[in-house]
């Protein structure tokens, strides 16, 4: 036998060898899996060791400034050198005297009683550990926002930055996070009189083709606004800024911007359009959204017409990606009749392609063809465990995960807010794996969906699902490895 002929045996017997025995570790590591549930019951340290190491793809479902920690924010709140006001705890830039004299982020520490109150008003810490004063769990939540609001965007790199090691230390190779509007406001553009009958227009239309034709007017007239193009070329800059050294060989982080569903007509649309003008501007936002309590008023009151907006700026700008907040409600949260279309609609007016929350799903009009509607365009459903437990009670059997997942819908897991939730990804597996113990390979595929319905090109879903084979084959043979030692103690 030749040298070269030798040389390709030893090579086709290795690739065989190491093919066999990554098969071998994917067993094993599927059988300690399911050793982590006896008699019923989850062991829910075992499985938060197992996920915290496990590759966890991408978290889709993600927020900027509401996955940063409360005490972070106030890191920065002192190196602004702002204050803190003790008696409603929001910061303050400039010092206060008189009964609620201003204090300082180090003297607010030094009183771990006020410190305590903070992060109760940051997050969602400590909710129902003991009796205090409870606003209602979704106010509570969407309040914490206008807290740390103040400081949020001010070191926005360096927040970046620390969501970047954070998924870097639980094995998260990829963030698509909902990162800030772009700073347009229809005031600058539509005279009060002007605005407020587009906007009563708007309210009136009663088709999607009454919508577009009034959206023709309302964007011919900021094509023709130099500040507004300004403000969309500012937002491109700014990001490409921030986002130096973000990326690594062992992760990718990309955005989302969005519109709030609380505001007017004319300014939801204002948000939009600078929203998609600048997704297909700039590599780095990969798709458009919408946020804000689904409940609220005016959410409730405009949803269709948000949702033909979509429609007509999806019409426009056919490249450019939608990932739709739909369904985060329950009933008696809304009137019923409220929880039969946000996910019908997302999908079938606004073309999401992905949803998220969905949680209102059993209560849609008709459900079984919308599911099939979802299956059928490859939808994804992204799953929020916590945040759905927190602001609705949801969790259990009362999730609509396991109609889903029976389905065959695409599901990705996500963290929603982790800063709030003080959650993360790890945990979020955790809580699937103990309430409805998906298998091994399922899990597996929800971590592969997460890069192949996240919004990177082609190009880049391809590379990174690369880099997960070699992330999962490098994780169960640790597994494989570690399940062996286990057994001997």
């Amino acid at each position: 036998m030749r040298i070269w002929q030798k040389t390709l045996l030893a090579a086709l017997l290795a690739f065989f060898a190491c093919t066999s025995n990554g098969a071998e570790n994917g067993v094993l590591t599927a059988r300690f899996y399911e050793s982590m549930f006896r008699n019923g019951h989850a062991d829910v340290a075992e499985l938060t060791l197992f996920f915290t190491g496990m590759p966890k793809g991408g978290d889709l479902h993600h927020h900027y400034t509401g996955s940063l920690y409360a005490e972070t924010y106030l890191d920065w709140v002192a190196r602004k050198g702002w204050w803190i006001n003790p008696c409603n705890f929001r910061i303050v830039k400039a010092k206060e005297e008189g009964n609620c004299a201003s204090i300082t982020v180090q003297q607010l520490e030094a009183n771990n009683t006020q410190y305590r109150k903070l992060l109760d008003l940051w997050s969602d810490k400590d909710f129902s550990n003991y009796y205090h004063d409870q606003p209602p769990p979704d106010s509570n939540f969407f309040g914490t926002f206008g807290y740390f609001g103040t400081v949020s965007n001010e070191y926005m790199h360096e927040g970046l930055d620390i969501l970047k090691q954070r998924a870097l230390r639980e094995n998260v190779g990829y963030i698509e996070t909902m990162l800030a509007r772009v700073p347009v406001s229809s005031q600058d553009y539509f005279k009060p009189d002007l605005a407020n009958q587009l906007i009563g227009e708007l309210r009136a239309a009663k088709s999607q083709e009454e919508v577009d034709g009034l959206l023709d007017r309302i964007r011919s007239t900021l094509d023709g606004e130099n500040g507004f193009h300004k403000k969309v070329d500012d937002y491109v800059s700014t990001l490409q800024s921030i986002h130096q050294g973000i990326d690594s060989d062992r992760f990718l982080m990309r955005y989302q911007t969005y519109a709030s569903r609380g505001d007017n007509p004319l300014q939801v649309f204002t948000g939009l359009l600078a929203g998609f003008m600048v997704s297909r501007q700039s590599p780095l936002v990969v798709g458009v959204n919408i946020v804000g309590p689904e409940n609220g008023i005016v959410a409730l009151e405009d949803y269709t017409l948000h949702m033909r907006m979509f429609n007509y700026l999806h019409r426009k700008y056919p490249e450019v990606h939608r990932a739709l907040h739909a369904g985060e409600l329950t009933l008696g949260m809304v009137e019923p009749r409220d929880l039969q279309f946000h996910i019908r609609e997302a999908v079938e007016i606004a073309h999401a392609q992905r949803i998220g929350h969905g949680v209102d799903l059993p209560q849609e009009w008709q459900a079984p063809q919308l599911l099939e509607e979802l299956k059928n365009e490859k939808v994804a459903i992204e799953i929020n465990l916590t945040s759905n437990q927190f602001i609705l009670g949801v969790q259990g059997s009362e999730h609509p995960y396991p109609i889903y997942a029976a389905y065959g819908i695409p599901l990705v897991i996500s963290t929603d807010d982790s800063g709030v939730s003080r959650n993360n990804l790890s945990e979020e597996y955790m809580l699937l794996a103990s309430r409805y113990h998906p298998s091994y390979a399922k899990i597996k595929e929800y971590v592969y969906d997460s890069i192949r319905y996240s919004f990177l090109p082609p190009a880049s879903r391809q590379a990174e699902l690369k880099i997960l084979d070699r992330r999962f084959a490098e994780f169960e043979k640790e597994m494989a490895d570690f399940s062996g030692r286990m057994k001997q103690k």
